[in-house]
């Protein structure tokens, strides 16, 4: 008995679903620049025709993860943390961190993704528009520059210092990204890094 149109569309679903995730994971282990198709299609363990039936390049499922997984899940809070400002915008981003580094390992590799993007050389419009809307580092300057006006902050340079930031929170998702008993990151443990006294209860 022949398959039914709602049949047929539920398995090419499964299949572009099962790509997705593929690239997901890949993206998260080399990098956008570094990633190649065969890296999605030997993963999947599927042919570069099945790909191509279903994305027309690397950028073309970069995109897909971009308006389905990136943008929607687990993501980078940079609009809300520059709305909240100076060190409650940081305390945001630590307790974010900490949030990613205890969830699942689509989320360390979603949070992976989104800390590196600022790195990637050949992102297209879409990836262009991703990683300018999730800055990580670029938004921990502003908040740092913010957090030292009131007083609350180190001193310093904040690029310097939100460098340090930067370094502790990838570090820590990039050894949880590659192990399933690596001890998550804390929050007091990450904001407390740019803090002149103690943190306020």
């Amino acid at each position: 008995m022949p398959r039914t149109p709602e049949q047929n569309q539920n398995i090419k679903d499964k299949r572009r679903a099962k790509l997705l995730a593929h690239a997901l994971k890949a993206f998260a282990t080399y990098g956008f620049d570094k990633t190649a198709i065969d890296d999605i299609t030997k993963a999947a363990k599927c042919s570069h025709g099945l790909f191509y039936h279903y994305f027309d390049s690397k950028e073309a499922v970069f995109a897909a993860l971009v308006d389905e997984i990136l943008t929607q899940e687990s993501e980078f809070p940079a609009k809300e943390a520059l709305a909240l400002g100076g060190t409650q915008g940081l305390r945001l981003i630590a307790e974010y961190a900490e949030r990613i580094s205890k969830g699942s390992p689509r989320d360390v590799a979603i949070a992976k993704i989104t800390f590196f993007i600022s790195d990637a050389q050949n992102l297209n419009e879409t990836g262009k528009r991703f990683a300018l809307e999730h800055d990580f580092f670029s938004t921990l300057v502003t908040l740092i520059k913010e957090a030292q006006q009131e007083g609350k902050a180190i001193a310093g340079n904040p690029r310097d210092i939100a460098q340090a930031f930067a370094d502790l929170a990838r570090g820590s998702v990039v050894r949880l990204f590659g192990s399933k008993n690596a001890t998550p990151l804390s929050a007091d443990v990450l904001y407390a890094m740019v803090l002149k006294g103690p943190i306020d209860a």
